[in-house]
């Protein structure tokens, strides 16, 4: 079973499995997970990255929805401002 298939198979259903690599692409796996994915899946995810790496991650996400924003706050304890998707300025 490919190590990603413990996460919502639905979150990749445009991808193939066996091309995607936790570390190489982590940003997407991320998104997904945050964007569309259930609580038990972000904890797969935090579990596999840490909690530091996942904070991190987050911090440079571009595109949020507010639901996703006020979650992150809260949960990495969180600024608005230390968020890319909330900056007014560039990267």
């Amino acid at each position: 079973m490919h190590p990603l298939a413990q996460l919502q198979p639905d979150l990749f259903w445009d991808i193939n499995l066996t091309g995607l690599d936790w570390n190489k692409h982590k940003q997407l796996i991320v998104e997904r997970v945050l964007e569309r994915g259930s609580y038990k899946t972000f904890r797969i995810t935090e579990e596999h990255y840490g909690k530091e790496v996942l904070k991190n991650i987050i911090r440079k996400i571009s595109y949020m929805h507010p639901r996703d924003i006020s979650f992150v706050k809260i949960y990495f304890q969180l600024q608005t401002e230390d968020l890319r998707c909330c900056s007014t300025v560039g990267p």
